[in-house]
């Protein structure tokens, strides 16, 4: 089973992108994630159960060799827990290798984008499809956003900042813009 690299949210865009520099794969099967999952947790599999907003009778099903098939809910966000919390040493390693060389990180996206200028005139969002080279000091603020858990409000907010100073510039300077909107994300992913 091959592990989606792109999401529509910020931090699963993140996660996603931090994957590719895991030194071991993750556990693919419904058991070994779920085993993992239940040792991440205080109170094993009943606090699992609570915190997926299922049954512990269907984790335990699932725990007998019960399949999940691809498109169930409860795979996706199993698959989902797992990229946000494996090899968490190996995830920062990368992100303070990457920062503290140059802090290259490039972005892709399809999403509603729009923007607000300081001399007031309003372009009503479009959707774009995009991809830029997102300077420093952003890849610092998303990488230092994700390690304490921001919410996702704040990692979107972050990345239209960043998008804003490198989209929108003249000769190399910044536009002055009041504000940068980038809404319903189809398809969003990094690469660093």
């Amino acid at each position: 089973m091959a592990i989606t690299l792109y999401a529509n949210t910020v931090e699963e865009a993140l996660d996603r992108a931090d994957s590719r520099h895991w030194t071991r794969p993750a556990p693919r099967s419904t058991r070994a994630r779920l085993h993992f999952l239940a040792r991440q947790r205080d109170g094993g599999l009943p606090a699992l159960a609570a915190y997926l907003g299922t049954g512990e009778n269907t984790l335990n099903q699932l725990l007998t060799g019960h399949r999940l098939p691809p498109e169930d809910s409860l795979h996706q966000v199993l698959e989902r827990e797992v990229i946000r919390l494996w090899q968490p040493r190996i995830r920062r390693r990368a992100h303070h290798t990457i920062l503290d060389n140059g802090g290259m990180m490039t972005v892709s996206f399809r999403a509603w984008f729009g923007f607000t200028s300081a001399a007031g005139s309003t372009d009503d969002p479009r959707l774009r499809f995009l991809t830029l080279s997102l300077r420093d000091p952003y890849p610092k603020h998303l990488f230092a956003a994700r390690h304490r858990q921001a919410p996702e409000d704040e990692l979107n907010r972050i990345l239209s900042e960043a998008l804003a100073a490198c989209y929108f510039q003249r000769n190399g300077v910044p536009a002055a813009l009041e504000e940068v909107t980038l809404k319903e994300i189809d398809y969003l992913e990094f690469y660093y």
